[in-house]
């Protein structure tokens, strides 16, 4: 048994949150238990060398190794990952190694509008004016409320035991008159079938129309939150947070290697559904007690997301022939997955195409519309798992592709996620051979994001100090130099640096680049071969999710990550996910347009499609080895 003794107390600065950590347990774990982000892209595997942390006083266990040299380690650095509690110490989270999550710290007001031509929800409200019992009619209270709701057109309903429970006592304290609200399911495989449906709630009858649904888009690094008001039809502006399983691994690989692990699954479960709950109790300040109102949730993420959310083991997912345990979910109670909603709310999953094609992803289709139109549709969500959806309203084609953490700053010297202090805009005056840079919220840099990589190398390439080989031409430019790595370009002197060290981009930062675009746009052009077609017959490309909104479409032409065309053709929407379960909210006939989506699509494993590895393989040089691809911009 574990006594006072056995336990440690390390206190984390800046933000001075102290936490007791057994004797053993690793600094990542300890600051994750006590609500902090550090960066392990690894998932904690000491493979990464992005959790370093500085030692203030105290102690802990470690020893210098891979990513932490005997100088660093003189210099009380650690990693988090691999140093382990032995009693009390201050450690200090420095802005490299922290998770940013301010950019999500307030509600989003510039929300993408979601609408539906006819508010036709799911969830339906009756209020109900009841006769009561009398020794002339004794009519059981179920039955009774069942007789007023067939009476608008609601029969044959099921009602679970909580609610039959409390139902007695709602009726007589409000004279016999109750709100009651139900959920009507549609029939997802037989149209002709009749909805199944079910009694949520009885209620005192009060004079608030008001009640509401959430959409929740479940991402692999952030969650967003969107309250819906099912009587009048409105979206209320969105909330985010990072998701907390990022201190596990960047990556749903990463993220399913440490499910396995002993606890693993139920950590990770944890640390979304409290992610969650977070932003739920941020919604309270939208519409205060709007919990005791909210009666379903639509919740969209990848395969995997969902998954680790509703706390079922993915392992599968990983493993030959890549099976996950559940493609269509059926209808959960929210509490009962550990969201803090009321016993009643239901919860509602967005169904999965494969193991790498998720709900976000069917969502995603769903909110664009494409699925319902002639044209020819190239449908992208750019991420560390990138999916791609090519079709229109005859057929859908759909992949996954593994383009790894580059878009997110993963893998990259100075990686970071958008966030203040992160590079993303860049623009070089070959006269001057200098450079320019924008940084988020105007503050000295502290290293570059997804689209900083791409505006800086697109940029680099068109001036010539990039090759197509990815390689520096190491007389182009004066700040070009020899560095640690290899060849490196200076993008901001440690003096005018956040974190007082020289901010560079490695060739080997480019060549993930490289790898990274090249997985996107090969996946493309499978695809589009596939089914008979060039890249040329792509009439548009939709671009979701929050890595498009700062993508310069231009650059990403000219590096490759994008296919070559018209830049009128090229439409952003925004998350795509949380506005296609806003919609599914809104109107059952959307619900099943959902399922039909997932229907609808043929997935492709792509690494066991012919010719793919050889379309790969041509991607890896800037932009393409096939120069008729990508045509000098504007012919």
């Amino acid at each position: 048994m574990s006594t006072e003794k056995d336990f440690a107390e390390l206190t984390f600065l800046p933000d001075r949150v102290t936490v007791k950590a057994p004797a053993g347990e690793t600094v990542l774990d300890a600051a994750n238990r006590g609500g902090l982000h550090i960066n392990a892209s690894c998932g904690g595997e000491g493979v990464c060398g992005r959790c370093m942390v500085e030692l203030r006083g105290g102690t802990v266990d470690a020893q210098p190794g891979l990513y932490l040299s005997e100088e660093d380690f003189a210099k009380n650095l650690r990693l988090a990952c691999r140093a382990k509690c032995s009693g009390p110490a201050e450690i200090f989270i420095p802005l490299e190694s922290r998770g940013d999550a301010s950019f999500f710290k307030k509600a989003v007001q510039a929300d993408e509008k979601v609408t539906v031509e006819t508010l036709a929800p799911t969830v339906k409200q009756a209020c109900l004016i009841l006769q009561p019992p009398d020794q002339a009619d004794n009519t059981a209270d179920l039955d009774r409320v069942a007789a007023a709701l067939s009476d608008q057109g609601l029969t044959d309903l099921y009602v679970d035991l909580a609610t039959a429970r409390t139902m007695p006592e709602v009726l007589r304290a409000s004279g016999f008159k109750a709100k009651v609200t139900v959920s009507l399911d549609p029939p997802i495989n037989d149209r002709a079938a009749k909805p199944f449906g079910r009694i949520v709630s009885v209620a005192p009858a009060d004079d608030d129309e008001s009640y509401y649904a959430l959409a929740l888009d479940i991402g692999t690094t952030s969650v967003w939150a969107r309250l819906i008001n099912l009587a009048t039809g409105e979206a209320l502006p969105s909330v985010a947070d990072l998701n907390g399983q990022i201190s596990f691994g960047e990556d749903v690989i990463s993220r399913i290697v440490y499910a396995g692990r002993p606890e693993g699954l139920k950590r990770l479960q944890l640390q979304v559904t409290n992610t969650v709950n977070k932003l739920l109790d941020r919604l309270d300040e939208q519409v205060p007690g709007y919990r005791q109102r909210t009666y379903i949730a639509y919740a969209a993420g990848n395969t995997t997301m969902s998954h680790l959310m509703a706390g079922v083991d993915p392992k599968n997912i990983r493993l030959a022939p890549y099976v996950p345990p559940i493609a269509a979910w059926p209808t959960l109670r929210a509490s009962q997955i550990g969201i803090n909603m009321e016993p009643f709310a239901l919860l509602k999953f967005f169904p999965s195409v494969s193991s790498y094609v998720g709900g976000d992803i069917v969502s995603g289709v769903l909110a664009s519309g494409f699925y319902e139109r002639e044209e020819l549709t190239l449908f992208i969500d750019v991420g560390t798992n990138g999916e791609i959806v090519i079709g229109n309203r005859d057929w859908l084609t759909c992949a996954a592709c593994s383009a790894g953490p580059a878009f997110e700053g993963g893998g990259v010297k100075f990686g970071m996620r958008a966030a203040p202090g992160a590079i993303d805009n860049f623009l070089y005056d070959r006269n001057l051979n200098k450079h320019y840079l924008g940084v988020m919220d105007n503050v000295p840099p502290s290293g570059i994001c997804g689209s900083g990589l791409i505006n800086v190398v697109a940029e680099l390439f068109r001036a010539g100090v990039v090759n197509k080989q990815g390689r520096f031409e190491t007389d182009r430019s004066p700040l070009v130099r020899e560095g640690e790595d290899g060849w490196e370009y200076l993008l901001s002197p440690a003096a005018e640096s956040a974190g007082g060290k020289d901010v560079v981009l490695t060739e080997i930062d480019i060549e993930n680049l490289i790898r990274a675009k090249g997985a996107m746009f090969s996946g493309y052009q499978t695809l589009v071969e596939a089914v008979g077609l060039e890249m040329g017959d792509l009439q548009r490309v939709i671009i979701a999710g929050g890595f498009g909104k700062s993508l310069n479409l231009e650059n990403a032409i000219t590096i490759g990550l994008l296919p070559s065309l018209p830049l009128e053709r090229f439409l952003y929407i925004g998350n795509g996910s949380l506005s296609g379960c806003t919609l599914a909210a809104l109107s059952g006939p959307m619900w099943l347009a959902a399922n039909d989506i997932k229907r609808m699509m043929t997935n492709f494993e792509l690494s066991e499609t012919p010719g793919y590895m050889d379309k790969y393989m041509a991607t890896q040089f800037l932009p393409h080895t096939d120069a008729s691809l990508f045509p000098p911009m504007g012919d």
